[in-house]
């Protein structure tokens, strides 16, 4: 019997099927590695509204923001969002909380904009490596100098 791969929709044999059980139904995916992704998916997505949360300091239940949150997904993904989110919380914390709204809508909407107009321009920035500096020294052939020797101590040494 086939199944329909909750991740790509394609149809598995139900052997083959990697089976999740949730909530005493069984979910299928192709194999371990897209229930993974998933799983993955799903958890930077719960970490950019947590993080939108702690920039509006409640938890938002307004439908409004998935809306907005849906727009500029059309063009930059969970984790691009949650990198911007992370990298100007406080500024964003500062300027949502200060101001004065007239509706918690046009907060989002105010919210939204400057996501819009601050993500372009956003790169993530790269973790410095500890920079590494090759010492290059040369392997020590140093001889000891044989002592100098007037001409009388040669003449003595060979004489004996």
């Amino acid at each position: 019997m086939l199944v329909k791969c909750r991740y790509c929709n394609n149809k598995v044999d139900r052997k083959d099927a990697f089976k999740v059980v949730v909530d005493g139904k069984n979910i299928y995916y192709c194999n371990e590695a897209e229930y993974l992704t998933v799983l993955h998916d799903r958890k930077i997505r719960d970490d950019t509204y947590e993080c939108i949360n702690e920039i509006f300091g409640y938890k938002i239940i307004n439908t409004a923001l998935f809306k907005e949150l849906s727009f500029i997904l059309g063009s930059y993904s969970y984790d691009q969002i949650l990198a911007y989110l992370k990298e100007n919380k406080d500024y964003m914390t500062s300027v949502i909380q200060q101001r004065d709204y007239s509706s918690e809508y046009a907060k989002i909407r105010y919210f939204s904009a400057m996501i819009k107009n601050g993500i372009a321009d956003f790169k993530v920035k790269e973790k410095e490596a500890p920079k590494q500096v090759e010492v290059d020294i040369p392997d020590g052939h140093y001889k000891r100098r044989q002592k100098k020797r007037s001409l009388s101590d040669i003449e003595e040494q060979v004489g004996e």
